[in-house]
């Protein structure tokens, strides 16, 4: 690796310039000519029957085009489970849900046409908490489940309203806690959040009847699972179905799915051929797009006076929302490790999936495991308290090494962990108090660490392209969501094929032209398609070099590689700039194309009623987070000073990307610690569906931000690369949750930190203590 020139080096994100000055048109933005304008009616109803649609006086509105209610629109979708019709068809499941839509010349056309459309609704029960809904003798919001066609790994729980119940069974737990001499079991809650992304969710949609063609310009992060979706619910072949996508203003798991793009498709198919443009505001984005999963988890563990655990149990409720979406998949990636990266010989975990009458939950920056790492790493600094332990040495005494074996039977490998909780500790210099401290106000440290796997098997394709200019191009169906993969894999390019990067350029991602890849989540890009973007610059430079070898009158063994030309190993003062020998070999127009693919060959699946794998993911991801607090104690109010966030990435492809990653996911992690929650009340409907309403971080929040890079090369990695992008902001509430406790004696078991939560808690502490 020590010939490296482009990769490991901090380059500026080959994107910088357009976007800071502006000149990149995000799908928001985007106007098409002879464009329509969509706006949706939503449900006010949280679970109710439709008796009645009147689109009688909409449709009569001048400028309107077209109108369409679920009648128009008889397919479903989604990942897991078929359940999530285009618009709403014979009843509704949450406030928020698409009922109708018009098309019309104007935007405030269309607007003024929604608000006539009379709908009649018959009430049904509300769930909104998804430990109800989970119960037994629940009404079904999904009477038809059985009907759905389901993914093969699905295992439906039996409670009604549980579509998907996940197992893990190691060991005995019973017997771990009877050989424990102590045992914590307590309940936990992490709240409904939503991504806030800075671009509201759009799409575009036309329908050439004349060719049977329907094209979509979408900014959506998995443009080839959506691609599937709507040709699987249209029964349409895929060549008939084309996704280009706009540039993307954030996404953070949200973009993905299908949101605006039924809507938009529905109207399409009557608006005579032009196209149609769907876009959602800030608070139609709150209520309709996706959410974060809210999670009630209880965790129970026993340990010995040694702090070696015996036996940990967790029972996590996942609220899905009114549609399963990616809720399966969650329960599944996100139950399977919160146990937390330790060896315990008997473990239990049931992870349900619940139906609730509440927004659609999806995947979101973390998927799943935030939720656990909440309860489980506080547990640990309450077990390390009860057991008069420093909460770095119990979890030194339990945490994965190198070549353990997990709770779910894998062998696991490349475990930078412990470094990772050394130099988090080490950064703010954890266990030593303050010199002095301001009244009324307390300071406290806290840690707390995280794997996560990523979503495997799934594949990535590439092509690179050289033409006679020597400049490369690069097709991956990667979507650049902010992360920095189009400098990433520009890298990689460049690095094999020893190009500057000004002489690489990413191709547009359209699904006509780009080849299959699964998506952009799970943190899988830059192994996933690092890899093929690597193969197909490899492919791409052999047959360089089999073009070169004639023109030198040099075997290819003994031609030599270097600065973007071929040359005669003893003879470099001959060598041929790349362009030249595309030119040469090709004519002035040729281009030489290199393939590349990677899937991750997972040995076998989960097994389906022990939850075991001897391969469950292609790699893991580990880190640690320590923060510095201060808590005041009159008004409950929380702030964060510093956090340290060490992050085990194999290879740092780009150590300032890299820096840049853990930073902004550390930020994500403070708000949806500190302030953030949706807040829904019994009827089902979003309180605090806007910015103003609903907090996030703003740069006065920020806290002093120390990222740390550690690399344990994973083998099968691009230059022994991992994933970075979702564990930034994983442990994150965590650890600030056990600094609010070291600050002040109370634990507060429910996030998030909000200045009233902590204030009662401390109040009740402070009753107990009297």
């Amino acid at each position: 690796m020590s010939d490296l020139t482009v990769i490991g080096k901090p380059v500026t994100r080959v994107d910088a310039n357009e976007k800071v000055t502006g000149q990149i048109v995000y799908g928001y933005d985007l106007v098409l000519p002879n464009m329509l304008y969509g706006k949706t009616l939503f449900s006010t109803k949280a679970h109710a029957k439709i008796k009645r649609i009147d689109t009688g006086k909409a449709k009569a509105v001048p400028g309107v085009v077209a109108v369409v209610t679920g009648e128009d629109a008889p397919w479903t979708h989604g990942e897991a489970v078929k359940d999530k019709p285009f618009l709403a068809q014979g009843k509704v499941r949450y406030i928020g849900e698409p009922v109708a839509a018009v098309a019309a010349e104007d935007e405030d056309t269309a607007q003024a046409a929604v608000k006539l459309i009379e709908v009649e609704y018959e009430d049904l029960p509300v769930y909104t908490d998804p430990e109800d809904a989970a119960k037994m003798d629940c009404v079904a919001i999904h009477p038809d489940y059985d009907s759905y066609r389901k993914a093969d790994f699905m295992v439906r729980g039996a409670a009604p309203n549980v579509c998907e119940h996940f197992k893990l069974r190691t060991g005995d737990v019973a017997k771990g806690f009877a050989e424990s001499d102590l045992v914590l079991d307590e309940r936990y809650f992490v709240p409904m959040i939503q991504h806030s992304a800075m671009e509201p969710h759009s799409a575009h949609a036309q329908w050439d009847e004349a060719a049977g063609r329907l094209t979509l310009w979408v900014a959506n992060d998995a443009p080839f699972r959506a691609l599937h979706e709507i040709t699987e619910a249209l029964s349409l072949p895929k060549e008939k179905v084309r996704f280009i996508n706009p540039a993307q203003g954030g996404g953070f798991g949200s973009k993905g799915g299908l949101k605006c793009e039924p809507i938009a498709v529905a109207l399409a198919f009557k608006t005579g051929g032009r196209p149609v443009r769907v876009k959602f505001n800030r608070e139609e984005t709150f209520i309709s797009t996706l959410t974060r999963h809210e999670a009630v988890v209880y965790c129970k563990t026993g340990v010995k006076k040694d702090g070696t655990i015996m036996a940990r149990e967790m029972t996590i409720y996942w609220g899905a929302g009114a549609y399963a979406e990616k809720s399966p998949t969650v329960c599944i990636r996100g139950s399977l490790p919160a146990p937390g990266p330790y060896r315990i010989p008997h473990v239990k975990v049931d992870g349900y999936a619940v139906y609730t009458n509440k927004p659609v939950a999806g995947s979101y920056r973390g998927y799943g495991i935030p939720q656990g790492a909440w309860a489980g790493e506080q547990q640990m600094d309450e077990l390390a308290k009860k057991l008069g332990m420093d909460p770095i040495d119990i979890r030194m005494k339990n945490m994965f090494v190198e070549g353990d074996t997990s709770y779910w039977g894998e062998q696991l490998h490349a475990v930078g962990l412990k470094e990772t909780l050394v130099k988090a500790t080490q950064a703010i210099d954890y266990g030593k108090k303050p010199a002095k401290q301001k009244p009324g106000v307390k300071i406290g440290k806290g840690f707390a660490c995280i794997q996560k796997p990523t979503r495997s098997p799934t594949t990535s394709n590439a092509g690179v392209n050289v033409n006679a200019q020597g400049e490369v191009t690069v097709l991956a169906g990667t979507v650049e969501i902010g992360q920095g993969c189009n400098t990433i894999l520009s890298q990689v390019a460049a690095e094999e094929l020893k190009v500057p990067m000004d002489k690489v350029q990413m191709h547009q991602l359209d699904t006509d032209v780009i080849p299959y890849d699964a998506s952009t989540t799970s943190s899988r890009s830059t192994y996933h398609m690092g890899n093929a973007v690597r193969r197909a610059a490899i492919h791409a430079r052999e047959q360089i070099m089999e073009a070169a070898s004639p023109m030198l009158e040099v075997g290819v063994q003994d031609l030599g590689y270097a600065d973007g030309k071929v040359f005669p190993k003893d003879q470099p003062q001959q060598a041929l700039p790349i362009g030249e020998v595309v030119k040469r070999k090709l004519g002035i127009n040729g281009v030489v194309h290199g393939d590349g693919s990677y899937t991750y060959e997972i040995g076998k699946d989960l097994d389906l009623e022990t939850g075991h794998s001897d391969h469950a993911s292609a790699f893991y991801m580990y880190a640690t987070q320590a923060a510095e607090v201060e808590v005041d104690e009159d008004s409950g109010r929380v702030r964060v000073l510093r956090m340290s966030a060490a992050h085990d990435v194999g290879k740092a492809i780009n150590p300032l990307n890299c820096a840049a990653q853990i930073e902004g996911g550390v930020i994500m992690g403070v708000g949806s610690a500190l302030h953030e929650e949706m807040v829904i009340d019994n009827t089902g409907k979003v309180r605090n569906p806007s910015f103003l309403d609903y907090h996030l971080v703003t740069s006065l929040d920020c806290p002093e931000l120390i990222p740390i890079i550690v690399e344990c090369p994973e083998p099968e990695g691009p230059y022994g690369a991992k994933g970075l992008g979702e564990p930034g902001l994983a442990p994150t509430p965590a650890a600030i949750g056990n600094a609010v406790t070291d600050a002040t004696g109370v634990r507060v078991y429910d996030l998030p930190l909000k200045p009233e939560n902590v204030f009662w808690a401390l109040q009740k502490n402070k009753k107990s203590a009297a």
